[in-house]
């Protein structure tokens, strides 16, 4: 069952990137019983990002989409640990104060438009000379 379930992540973000498209919270969380706790789902949606991709690189996880079409905080948190110098200048000098609602979108198009680029690189098939 384990494997059934990574594999079904994994096809939700691979779907929603070669679309250029997003992954509602909802979509994402029926995948799951009801039973399942939400840190084994998250860790799940980690594992299968990773799998796809190195989160640093490209983060699948930030095609999840709120109903105002960003990720949850949970995409801020990775971020800051993975791009913790890009996070920390757009803070400037009060490191400490909460992100603007222009700098998350910022940083939301920035990871989705580098998985929509991977998930091009990865599917493109070279044309013979």
């Amino acid at each position: 069952m384990h494997k059934d379930i990574d594999e079904k992540v994994g096809r939700l973000l691979q779907r929603a990137a070669s679309r250029r498209g997003l992954v509602s919270y909802g979509a994402f969380h029926a995948l799951f019983a009801q039973s399942v706790p939400l840190h084994e789902r998250y860790e799940k949606l980690e594992a299968a990002a990773a799998a796809l991709c190195e989160p640093r690189l490209a983060d699948y996880a930030s095609l999840l989409a709120t109903a105002s079409g960003l990720p949850g905080p949970d995409f801020y948190l990775r971020f800051r640990r993975l791009h913790a110098e890009r996070y920390y200048a757009a803070l400037g000098i009060d490191r400490h104060r909460m992100l603007k609602l222009a700098e998350k979108r910022q940083f939301a198009s920035e990871e989705r438009e580098r998985v929509y680029d991977h998930y091009r690189s990865i599917v493109e098939v070279p044309v013979p000379a």
